[in-house]
C-alpha cells in the first residue's frame, strides 16, 4: 500500500545517514517501526495504514493464514515451504485486504 501511495521505503544504508550511531539490526527495526504493520500481540491485531487512516486487518490475515497452511504435521515441521502456501497467501491478501482498503470497501478504525 505504501507503493500505491508513492512512498519509498529507505533501505538500511539510507537510514544510516539519518541514524549514524545505529547498527544494521537497529536500522532494520527503525525501518519496520516507521513503515511496517503495527502488531498488538496481546489483542492479536494487525493494523495497517493507508492515506493516514488505520485499518484492522486481523480477521482477514488470520483467515488467509488458516486457508494457506497445511493441515499435515509433517509439512509444518519441515524446513521448507510445504507448510505454508506463500504465493496464494500473498495473492489472497491483495484481493481481500489491499484491494478492499484502496477501493474504499473496508472502513478505517
Amino acid at each position: 500500500m505504501l507503493y500505491l501511495q508513492g512512498v519509498k521505503i529507505p533501505d538500511p544504508p539510507e537510514l544510516k545517514q539519518i541514524y549514524p550511531d545505529k547498527n544494521p539490526v537497529e536500522l532494520i527495526e527503525i525501518q519496520r517501526e516507521i513503515y511496517g504493520c503495527k502488531f498488538d500481540w496481546k489483542m492479536g491485531s494487525i493494523i495497517v495504514v493507508y492515506k493516514d487512516a488505520q485499518f484492522d486487518v486481523s480477521l482477514e490475515a488470520k483467515e488467509i493464514v488458516a486457508n494457506t497452511t497445511s493441515d499435515k504435521l509433517v509439512d509444518l515441521l519441515g524446513f521448507d515451504d510445504k507448510g505454508f502456501d506463500f504465493n496464494t497467501a500473498c495473492n489472497t491478501a491483495i484481493k481481500k485486504i489491499i484491494d478492499n482498503i484502496t477501493n474504499g470497501d473496508k472502513k478505517p478504525l
